[in-house]
């Protein structure tokens, strides 16, 4: 249903100067470790299955409670398949959750926490989630909170059933930001998309940061279709509230 998904793919080997190694990361932290803190905004490391060195940056959608009392977070299902274990990116450190259900076509993966090891956030830098929203309209304006490119606002220029486009700055390593109105979580950042104007389809470049005026825009899923999915399937994340 979607176009070019917003992970980013890194090469352990690529980043060993900053200490990174599987070990670290998955493994999971010494006892005696601090909590990491993480919400809606924040990065994570998500494990390759097909491939030991290599992990995926993505965003948290959000943190919450499903119907279970389970601790979990919401991203992109793209960034990871299930059964891949997850590390907070700020700490580097690993043991914290894993990936237990997904779904492709609506592309959303819930993350079981280990709630000894995680405190959930509702804000996340300039982001606060108190609530889930209802879709934005065209002319709205909105903005989302990523890993990659940070917290960025900008108007909605289409909406769809399940989805909208915006003008949020977004890259890779954003997938699953949430995008949000005031302090509701309205949407999950999956894609960027050319810039179509009528038959007219005008390829822009990528979003490089706050203050880049002139890039793609940013296709991002309505959180409440996500929401209902996830619920459709009844497995980790059904019933979500935010935590």
């Amino acid at each position: 249903m979607l176009s070019a998904g917003r992970a980013r793919v890194l090469r352990l080997a690529a980043v060993a100067a900053a200490a990174v190694s599987s070990t670290l990361l998955f493994s999971g932290p010494a006892n005696a470790a601090a909590p990491v803190v993480l919400g809606g905004g924040s990065g994570v490391y998500v494990e390759d299955l097909t491939d030991p060195n290599s992990v995926s940056e993505c965003t948290i959608t959000a943190m919450g409670y499903d119907n279970k009392n389970q601790l979990v977070g919401l991203t992109a299902g793209h960034c990871g398949e299930v059964g891949a274990r997850i590390a907070a990116e700020y700490t580097r450190s690993g043991g914290i959750g894993v990936i237990t259900e997904k779904d492709e076509e609506m592309d959303w993966a819930i993350i079981v926490f280990n709630p000894e090891k995680v405190n959930p956030t509702r804000r996340v830098a300039q982001s606060v989630i108190n609530s889930v929203g209802a879709p934005p309209q065209i002319g709205e304006n909105v903005c989302k909170n990523g890993r990659t490119t940070g917290f960025t606002c900008g108007p909605v220029w289409e909406t769809r059933s399940t989805f909208f486009r915006s003008q949020v700055c977004a890259n890779h390593g954003d997938s699953g930001a949430p995008v949000l109105r005031g302090d509701q979580l309205v949407g999950m950042v999956v894609a960027g998309t050319d810039f179509k104007a009528g038959p007219i389809s005008i390829e822009l470049p990528l979003c490089t940061g706050g203050g880049n005026l002139i890039h793609e825009p940013e296709l991002a899923t309505n959180i409440t279709t996500v929401l209902a999915d996830i619920d459709r399937h009844g497995g980790a994340g059904a019933g979500f509230r935010v935590a």
